[in-house]
C-alpha cells in the first residue's frame, strides 16, 4: 500500500513539457501531483494548447478526467480519441494501471 495520504498545491508545482509522462507532444504540459509506479497510480493536471488534437490512442490503465478549463471533445471509449481542444483545455486526470503513457501511431511509448 502506498502513502495513506498525499496533498499537493498546484501553485507549488511547475508546468513541465510532456515528453515521458503521457508520451504526448505538441505543447502538452503536465503537473504531476502524485505518482506511485508500484501501485500503478498517477494523478496530474494536463494542459492542452488551443487547437491541439490528441490522437486516437490506448494506454495500459483506466482513467478519469475532470475538465477544469476550456473544452474537451471526446470520441471513443477503450481505444479512444481523437480528443479535440479547440480553445485549449486544462484537465485533472487520475490514472490507475500499468502506465499512463499513450500508445498511438508514431508514439515513443509504442503503437496501439
Amino acid at each position: 500500500m502506498g502513502k495513506p495520504f498525499h496533498t499537493a498545491h498546484r501553485w507549488n508545482l511547475e508546468w513541465q513539457d510532456d515528453v515521458d509522462v503521457l508520451s504526448l507532444r505538441g505543447g502538452v504540459q503536465v503537473k504531476v501531483f502524485y505518482e506511485d509506479p508500484e501501485l500503478g497510480v498517477a494523478d496530474m493536471l494536463i494542459k492542452f494548447p488551443p487547437g491541439y488534437v490528441e490522437p486516437e490512442h490506448a494506454h495500459e490503465s483506466s482513467h478519469s478526467i475532470v475538465v477544469l478549463e476550456g473544452v474537451q471533445i471526446v470520441n471513443g471509449a477503450e481505444t479512444h480519441g481523437p480528443y479535440e481542444y479547440p480553445e485549449g483545455c486544462v484537465v485533472f486526470a487520475s490514472f490507475r494501471g500499468l502506465s499512463a503513457r499513450h500508445r498511438y501511431q508514431g508514439s515513443p511509448a509504442g503503437e496501439i
